[in-house]
């Protein structure tokens, strides 16, 4: 079967709630990114939501990506 369509592959089949109980939508400065939590001060790119074509093509967006988070105070 294929299937001709723009939905990402994760709305087409769902998966289990828990895989998206450790996601969190972090704004950046091309968009959102969506982000799991590896520790405390380090969290791993899933997707990017940009509305820029070119915000794709930058390394730093790229899923798998380790970024470091802020401190709060």
């Amino acid at each position: 079967m294929i299937l001709y369509t723009m939905m990402p592959h994760e709305q087409i089949f769902p998966q289990d709630e828990s895989v998206y109980a450790t996601q969190q939508v972090v704004n950046c400065a091309d968009g959102q990114l969506i982000v799991e939590q590896v520790n405390a001060s380090q969290y791993k790119i899933v997707r990017l939501m940009s509305s820029n074509p070119m915000s794709y093509l930058n390394p730093g967006y790229s899923p798998g990506t380790i970024i470091q988070a802020k401190p709060q105070f």
